[in-house]
């Protein structure tokens, strides 16, 4: 990816004011939808979105650059109508707190590119909110502490 292409930097000065002042663990999660996103327009088949010609045209294009290959074509309009696709099962996350985190990442950035946050957005959330909880961690006590009360004690 070449930092003279038109998109990288848009997406970079989205991701910097997003993780301005966030916790740690916030800035990380942004950092992993941002390459998830990279990989998203890097290796996704867009044909239902660019139609079946433009699409083939990027594909010839992927096949000359490692990466960036979306931005040698495309701008920022395209990658609005691109984003709702990387809502989508295979690059949602499978970890609720990460796809709820990608599914605002996105809404946001469709809000930058000045488009309405899409139906698919809101669609994601109520797909995420009906997963099941992954269970907390076990605390990690010594086993003397984890006994019940009782008369032991």
């Amino acid at each position: 990816m070449d930092v003279d292409e038109p998109g990288w930097p848009l997406i970079d000065d989205f991701f910097g004011r997003l993780a301005d002042g966030r916790a740690s663990a916030t800035v990380r999660r942004y950092a992993r939808v941002r390459s998830r996103l990279y990989v998203f327009l890097d290796t996704a088949d867009l044909t239902l979105v660019l139609g079946s010609d433009r699409a083939a045209l990027l594909e010839v294009e992927r096949q000359l650059h490692d990466g960036g290959a979306f931005w040698q074509l495309f701008g920022p309009d395209e990658l609005a109508c691109c984003l709702p696709d990387f809502l989508h099962e295979p690059w949602l996350p499978g970890g609720a707190q990460e796809a709820r985190v990608q599914v605002t990442v996105v809404a946001r950035l469709l809000a930058l590119l000045g488009r309405a946050s899409a139906p698919d957005v809101q669609r994601a959330r109520e797909e995420i909110a009906a997963r099941p909880e992954s269970p907390a961690p076990a605390a990690r006590l010594p086993a003397r502490f984890r006994r019940e009360a009782g008369w032991q004690w």
